[in-house]
């Protein structure tokens, strides 16, 4: 386990500077808005920013006072952040990114977890790992990086940070490795902790196929997913199926990256404000860009879903019989989601289909990004749960901080 500084060079900078000043700009199409995807006139304005104003080196030390380390894991580079609360009885909390986001997603909440002003209120030592093929987790050395091998990855880096219980958090892909944590790694966890919104579940598609339960208004609600399962999601689609093709396009061109992740951050973010950069920053929102850049994780993070959307199910094998009857131990878990009032009872519904939570919370505020869009929101939903079910499932002194084991 390395410590690790991002270090981008000079002439990486400069080349990025000078290929947007280059850039090779469409004529604006007769349709206005976002309906066919990112207006050309608005992404010349973010591209000029990022260009002119946008400060990397500013960003570049803001992410570097935090401690990173580099460490392989069955041959694979695993980056990843640990940040040691001060207080000595803190519980050891995995936050886990989806895309198109980094660990970088975490800057707002990473304070107020591990360091809460308030003496009565739960604290986290924090480790927040880049997925194989996202932020530093590179390059992606060999085949077969799904959910369930980034989930024992993961587990087998919390255990060698000396950490034999903990918690997790997730959102978006995050979110699905940390329940499928829950049964790679139930005796490890005290309790799984993800965020999910209306684009997330559409996304997935859990859509029942008998409605006569549900209210006119959650019948809508439903018809609005299915639209959107069918026009929003060709990215993922692209994606799963032609990951060297896109991730060419994305290797070679900054404002094709801009232009990709950008469409996603304001459709995903919360409706009532009008640009990405009113949901979450400006600068958050290119240093994430400027990381998937310089990184080529525009490659690299397509292929790592083509895994996922690819990967086989195989819950048979050769087991014997006494095998098939063990279950993992029940795991506490909590939902957290954001949208609109009038998404609330059809998103507990819809998530009730992977199991009922031991919390379930809804708040008006934010969406798909709660880490950088409302962060006081998130940060309170997790303390809350956590500090409801430690009493429980773990006993004082037996979080593993007091012997995380030094990098």
């Amino acid at each position: 386990m390395q410590p690790f500084k991002i270090q981008i060079s000079a002439s990486e900078v400069d080349y990025l500077k000078q290929r947007l000043a280059h850039a090779r700009w469409t004529t604006p199409g007769i349709q206005s808005g976002w309906e066919k995807g990112v207006p050309v006139d608005y992404l010349k304005h973010v591209a000029d920013y990022w260009q002119k104003q946008f400060d990397w080196r500013k960003q570049e030390a803001d992410l570097n006072q935090y401690p990173h380390f580099l460490t392989e894991i069955e041959g694979q580079n695993i980056h990843y952040l640990h940040i040691k609360s001060t207080r000595a009885n803190a519980v050891p909390l995995m936050l886990i990114h989806g895309w198109p986001g980094s660990f970088a997603d975490f800057t707002r909440v990473i304070e107020p977890l591990s360091n809460p002003q308030d003496p009565d209120q739960i604290a986290f030592d924090l480790v927040i790992p880049s997925i194989p093929g996202f932020g530093f987790s590179i390059p992606v050395k060999a085949k077969g990086y799904n959910m369930f091998r980034i989930a024992a990855t993961f587990t087998e880096l919390m255990n060698r940070l000396g950490y034999e219980r903990f918690a997790v958090h997730g959102g978006d892909m995050g979110a699905g490795i940390a329940g499928i944590m829950t049964g790679v790694a139930a005796y490890n966890l005290i309790g799984t902790h993800i965020n999910s919104d209306f684009f997330a579940v559409a996304g997935l598609g859990m859509f029942p196929s008998d409605d006569a339960s549900f209210t006119d208004e959650e019948k809508a609600g439903l018809e609005r997913m299915r639209l959107y399962k069918k026009e929003g999601t060709a990215y993922l689609d692209i994606q799963a199926t032609r990951p060297e093709t896109i991730g060419i396009a994305l290797s070679d061109s900054p404002v094709g990256q801009l232009a990709w992740m950008v469409e996603k951050y304001r459709e995903w973010t919360d409706r009532d404000k009008n640009l990405p950069e009113d949901a979450i920053g400006m600068d958050l929102m290119l240093t994430n860009v400027s990381l998937y850049w310089f990184n080529q994780l525009g490659a690299s993070s397509a292929a790592i879903l083509s895994e996922n959307m690819s990967m086989a199910f195989d819950w048979g094998g050769d087991h014997n019989g006494e095998a098939n009857q063990w279950t993992p131990p029940k795991v506490p878990s909590a939902i957290a989601c954001f949208g609109k009032k009038e998404e609330e009872s059809l998103l507990k519904k819809l998530t009730s289909f992977m199991g009922e939570p031991d919390r379930w919370s809804f708040y008006e505020r934010g969406c798909h990004f709660p880490t950088m869009e409302v962060p006081d929101l998130l940060v309170e939903d997790i303390r809350q749960f956590f500090a409801a079910i430690l009493p429980s499932s773990i006993s004082p002194g037996q979080s593993g901080a007091k012997d995380a084991r030094s990098e």
